[in-house]
């Protein structure tokens, strides 16, 4: 009698089997997750942009613009020359808030000292599971909030 290695195919087939059952029972909770990622992550990268335009009017010591626009969903950066479309993250991200707000302002415009206009950009997906807005104070400070549900931003 020989000493043989490896499996038998009976334990491949149970293996795959598995597999299956586990992928299976995970794709439903991925499914459910994946809008809220983009989401956030689409709200993310407009706030990096918004610093970003902040410091390109610093740095360029001049004006920088950011203009948002509706149908389709998108916003530019003038010094940049940078467009952005909302539909490029996917699961039907657009600007929306809780009460069908879109943007305070349609241009928010940073100045060589980094201060700006006021005002908020909200966004939501599809599905709207959750909200966020994006702004500058007047200050300049840009910040990133999330609706709770109730009557706050977080």
């Amino acid at each position: 009698m020989r000493n043989r290695s490896g499996f038998t195919l009976i334990q491949l087939v149970l293996v795959m089997v598995l597999l299956a059952i586990m992928t299976a029972a995970g794709v439903p909770n991925f499914l459910s997750w994946l809008p809220k990622y983009r989401l956030k992550s689409a709200a993310r990268d407009l706030y990096s942009n918004l610093q970003l335009a902040k410091m390109s009017a610093v740095r360029a010591n001049t004006k920088c613009r950011v203009q948002y626009f509706k149908n389709p969903d998108r916003y530019a950066i003038d010094l940049l020359n940078k467009n952005i479309r909302l539909s490029e993250y996917g699961s039907g991200i657009r600007f929306q808030g809780p009460n069908d707000q879109t943007f305070a302002v349609p241009v928010i415009t940073f100045n060589s000292r980094g201060t700006s206009n006021s005002g908020y950009a909200y966004l939501t997906n599809s599905g709207k599971t959750a909200y966020y807005r994006v702004g500058p104070l007047t200050s300049g400070a840009v910040k990133l909030q999330k609706w709770n549900g109730g009557n706050a931003w977080e």
